[in-house]
């Protein structure tokens, strides 16, 4: 029977304070920076269209970067691995167990209800344990990783593609993204490519997502030419295709990011 989690809930389980602190303290940075911003241009009479610009693209950067370093770390701590005593292996997100709630007290109240649910779980003699003791496990309640057909690294997390059995008896090919930082990770990575062997549930798929990249690349050239050549400052075309090129272009952008975002994803 073992269980993998975090290396940060492995030295104390401080689940809320990791997430709520850098949410707080981004959005009290940007607070200050709008504000300074506008003292200082009325100080200095700097032109405000354009400083309002930089302020806008700076916040909307900062609070981006917080909140994909804050859902790395919310995965990392509430995402746990088990194995019981038949060796079967289960993956559980703690967070599902925590009611959603709308608005920035209802953000607080999840992060502090996660907190409490991983230490129920976790706790030395905790639900968790009791669970895999059973014979049955946690067989009907947690996804169970059947097999596995590939595990991608990348720079900051891994990819996983596997078949499990979800609660219902229900089998589904699923991808599950998990950050490094795991308490144990080799051992972890270990007994996970044990089951690529596991050949039973396994299909080979075709990456076709570098070719979908390249041909959405050059779909979007070329309609980023087209918008130029007939935007009114250059006339080289009818000025009546830019508005339907520009909307394409967006288009071809959203299909673009998507088969990006795929292949990141080992999918």
């Amino acid at each position: 029977m073992k269980i993998w989690i975090s290396e940060n809930l492995k030295k104390k389980n401080l689940y809320a304070a990791r997430v709520l602190l850098p949410v707080l303290g981004s959005l009290l940075l940007v607070i200050c920076l709008i504000t300074g911003s506008i003292f200082l241009g009325a100080y200095l009479d700097l032109p405000m269209e354009i400083l309002s610009f930089a302020v806008c693209i700076s916040a909307t950067v900062l609070l981006i970067w917080t909140a994909v370093g804050t859902g790395r770390r919310s995965l990392r701590d509430s995402l746990v691995f088990c194995q019981d005593r038949n060796g079967d292996i289960y993956i559980s997100d703690v967070r599902k167990y925590s009611a959603f709630r709308r608005g920035i007290l209802g953000f607080v109240s999840m992060a502090f209800k996660t907190q409490k649910v991983l230490n129920n779980m976790l706790s030395p003699g905790g639900v968790l344990e009791k669970y895999l003791s059973q014979e049955r496990s946690l067989q009907g309640l947690e996804p169970r990783i059947l097999s596995v057909e590939k595990i991608k690294e990348n720079r900051m997390t891994y990819s996983m593609i596997c078949h499990v059995e979800l609660p219902g008896n229900r089998l589904s090919r699923q991808t599950y993204v998990f950050s490094k930082g795991y308490d144990n990770e080799k051992e972890l990575l270990h007994e996970l490519e044990l089951l690529t062997a596991s050949s039973v549930h396994a299909e080979v798929h075709e990456n076709r997502n570098p070719a979908y990249i390249i041909l959405s690349t050059v779909v979007l050239i070329l309609f980023v030419i087209l918008c130029v050549c007939s935007h009114p400052a250059i006339a080289l075309l009818p000025a009546g295709i830019y508005f339907p090129c520009l909307g394409a272009a967006f288009l071809t952008v959203f299909f673009l990011v998507w088969f990006a975002v795929r292949q990141h994803r080992g999918e």
